[in-house]
């Protein structure tokens, strides 16, 4: 079995293989998907969510559910979200041009978050998105650096709403930036791909346990 150092080398290793530059430019991002996974007991529940970047117009949505085989641990994110999220994307149909990850990429102790690690996975160029620091240092313009590099940025909406920005993969931190504020409705705390796939994904919880009980 595997041991937390092994694992953390394997991060070192893939984050090798990590892109920070654009491989799509930003003017031809149509659609986007968020994904993200909620959790009842030992189940695992994930959605994502496909829709137009600029009308946010939903163009489709698909759901997993699969049990949890990792606990959550600190900075092996991906042990826990990345098979879920994986399974999930598997089924969508439709095309997409960027992915939206409820987790880091780069902004990472290894550089290898949760969405770098899926990036890598399907290939997509890929956005983190955080609500709260695993590491780094913020400076006075809010960019966040990890051992002198810059990993990231807060992205605020107001005191009491803001996202840690990453790049996942295939993208870079300038067009992640400003592809996530423009993907906000008025309120709200994280982009709209996230949000719905969130909402999408606690009520499939919900209806799946309700099923459960009976």
């Amino acid at each position: 079995m595997a041991t937390l150092s092994m694992l953390a080398e394997l991060q070192r290793v893939l984050s090798k293989l990590v892109t920070t530059t654009d491989s799509v430019p930003n003017y031809s991002i149509g659609q986007v998907c968020g994904v993200d996974v909620s959790y009842h007991m030992n189940k695992a529940y994930c959605a994502a969510v496909i829709m137009n970047r600029h009308s946010f117009e939903i163009i489709e949505t698909k759901q997993s559910r699969s049990a949890v085989e990792f606990p959550y641990i600190s900075g092996f994110f991906m042990l826990r979200e990345a098979e879920p999220i994986f399974t999930t994307l598997k089924k969508i149909e439709s095309s997409f041009d960027v992915l939206f990850v409820n987790g880091h990429g780069v902004l990472h102790p290894r550089r290898m978050g949760l969405a770098s690690f899926v990036g890598l996975l399907v290939d997509k160029p890929t956005v983190g998105i955080a609500k709260r620091l695993l590491c780094g240092v913020e400076n006075i313009d809010n960019y966040v650096s990890v051992d002198q590099n810059i990993c990231g940025k807060k992205v605020i909406r107001d005191e009491h709403n803001y996202v840690y920005v990453s790049v996942g993969h295939k993208i870079s931190l300038e067009t992640s930036i400003h592809l996530v504020k423009g993907l906000y409705r008025e309120k709200g705390r994280i982009p709209e791909p996230l949000m719905t796939a969130d909402l999408v994904s606690k009520k499939f919880r919900t209806k799946d346990s309700s099923g459960l009980k009976r």
